[in-house]
């Protein structure tokens, strides 16, 4: 294995953790504020809250990291 390849992958998985991580805060205060609007009575309002979109986008990121991770794991060089 190549230095190269193994640095772009240690990197690509550490952004992939990274963005796994802030996947999961953003999804927590998601379900915190999905608790609320269904304790009033709102629950089908939810999706239009500044935390469900932002936890959309963090799970985007969170797919395109680690899609990034892969395709760097798939690059590896022939031995």
């Amino acid at each position: 294995m190549s230095k190269e390849w193994t640095a772009a992958v240690a990197a690509a998985e550490a952004a992939a953790e990274q963005k796994q991580s802030a996947e999961e805060v953003a999804h927590e205060r998601f379900r915190t504020t999905r608790a609320e609007f269904e304790a009033a009575g709102r629950g089908e309002k939810v999706i239009e809250t500044p935390e469900f979109h932002e936890w959309m986008n963090a799970r985007r990121e969170s797919d395109e990291a680690w899609g990034a991770w892969a395709m760097a794991m798939d690059a590896k060089p022939a031995s």
